[in-house]
């Protein structure tokens, strides 16, 4: 079985980038505070998500895991997050029980993601993160929102093997 991933199309490959553009979705959401390392943030958080997806919610229901996870810093941390399934209209998302999640919806719109194999870390991410904005700048591109990790495997998968990417929502192209 696939695991389900947020809906978009390719509208352009560029510098080693691909601009997206997707369609409207739902993220459950955790912020982790006083958390600098992006691999602990992310550890906590997940933890607390995967409790959400396992039934601790209003009504007690499992969500199907969904790829990738993403994390986003945050004044205070970092924002991990899961893609709601697909399945689930806005008013049947199972509303989370841990007051440090939130539902947050996603509009529809473009994007720019730059993938890469391998570990991901504060380094990586802030490396990836400066060739994603060299690749925007070469494109003429303004991105409009923060930079988000996204990692589509689970850890027990070799780093040779993973699929990562940094992705940023970026003003429409004219």
């Amino acid at each position: 079985m696939a695991i389900e991933k947020p809906e978009y199309r390719v509208l352009q490959s560029a510098h080693g980038i691909e601009l997206r553009e997707y369609s409207e979705h739902w993220l459950a959401e955790c912020e982790v505070k006083d958390f600098e390392d992006l691999r602990n943030a992310s550890s906590q958080a997940f933890n607390r998500l995967f409790s959400y997806i396992s039934g601790n919610n209003e009504p007690g229901q499992k969500i199907a895991m969904t790829s990738p996870v993403q994390q986003t810093k945050s004044a205070a941390g970092w924002k991990v997050s899961f893609v709601v399934p697909r399945e689930f209209k806005p008013e049947q998302i199972p509303v989370p029980l841990h007051s440090s999640i939130t539902l947050q919806k996603v509009a529809a719109g473009t994007f720019a993601a730059l993938r890469y194999r391998g570990v991901w870390n504060n380094e990586v991410f802030t490396t990836r993160s400066q060739e994603l904005l060299k690749a925007l700048k070469l494109l003429k591109l303004e991105p409009t929102g923060e930079i988000s990790s996204a990692v589509y495997n689970p850890p027990f998968t070799p780093p040779p093997l993973r699929r990562n990417e940094v992705i940023v929502r970026v003003a429409k192209q004219k």
